[in-house]
């Protein structure tokens, strides 16, 4: 099987090396350019490129995937099947029917729920048990293709979107080597998408994070799980801008406050009313400071009795 791979990000990386691990190793794997970051602007190589380095595959960093130079030299590897994780791009038709077999994808959900480029932290957000992996064979389409596999894994009571993340990606990864397998010995067989049950997951924005104290704790608890640790759930208290790393739902048997309002305030916690029952924030990050405790946070901020997260 020849195979050409195509990813950026951290999160590619598990794919790539489980395919060297199970012998599949890619004739070319193919990532963005190295790019400036941080606020110097300092380019550094991109993480697929380290990766494919270490694993000592051959690599390609084209400015434009669908040039027809760097097209023509995928056409000269006469790939039977291209994987794709996490590129960033949508692929043109020139690449799509390239490889004999087609172009895979992992998608980190499964489809048809949360087509789109950020999957993982709806299914945190919107309070889904599981979630999972699909392999797709793409078409023109954003995440539309036929299936060929899924693998599913439940989601954990506490467990954030970056936890999760990571996990996936090593699950895409297992995805892959099991999918391949089908292809070499003639037994992939793709299922139509239902397209009606679809549902959208574009890219997370700041503005998804902040935090309506008068929804639910245990909707609160779900955004903050999903938006750690980027972009966070965000808070004010007065004029400052907080995140909220880490908390809990408590139940609250009186029901008189004002959502936002913050109940107590010490070394255990502190307890914000919402609209219905309480959310105590155990950890808390001040907007450019350093994570700490509710209770350092407590120390270093005096809180009047009237204090209020809006």
């Amino acid at each position: 099987m020849k195979i050409v791979f195509l990813g950026c990000g951290d999160y590619a990386i598990p794919s790539l090396k489980a395919l060297k691990e199970a012998g599949l190793s890619p004739e070319l794997v193919v990532t963005k350019p190295d790019a400036p970051r941080g606020r110097g602007r300092k380019i550094y190589p991109a993480e697929v490129r380290l990766a494919a380095e270490e694993l000592e595959l051959p690599f390609e960093q084209p400015e434009d995937v669908h040039a027809p130079e760097f097209v023509e030299k995928l056409k000269a590897i006469q790939p039977d099947v291209g994987i794709v994780v996490s590129y960033g791009f949508m692929l043109q038709p020139d690449l799509l029917n390239l490889p004999a077999k087609g172009m895979l994808n992992a998608h980190a959900s499964l489809l048809p729920l949360y087509r789109g480029a950020a999957p993982i932290e709806p299914a945190i957000r919107d309070g889904h048990s599981e979630t999972g992996v699909t392999i797709i064979k793409l078409n023109d389409e954003l995440d539309a293709g036929d299936i060929l596999l899924s693998k599913s894994t439940e989601i954990g009571d506490r467990e954030t979107s970056g936890e999760l993340r990571v996990r996936l990606a090593e699950l895409s990864g297992e995805a892959l080597v099991e999918a391949i397998g089908l292809i070499k010995d003639g037994k992939d067989s793709y299922t139509a998408q239902d397209h009606s049950k679809a549902t959208r997951a574009p890219k997370i924005e700041k503005p998804d994070g902040v935090i309506s104290w008068d929804k639910t704790a245990i909707e609160i608890d779900r955004l903050v799980r999903a938006m750690t640790p980027k972009p966070g759930a965000q808070t004010r208290l007065g004029a400052k801008r907080f995140i909220v790393m880490q908390g809990e739902v408590e139940e609250d048997l009186y029901g008189m406050g004002v959502p936002g309002g913050v109940l107590s305030a010490g070394e255990e916690g502190i307890r914000v009313c919402t609209g219905k029952d309480l959310y105590r924030i155990i950890r808390i990050k001040p907007d450019n400071g350093r994570n700490m405790t509710a209770g350092e946070f407590v120390r270093g901020h005096p809180m009047p009795p009237d204090a209020r997260f809006t």
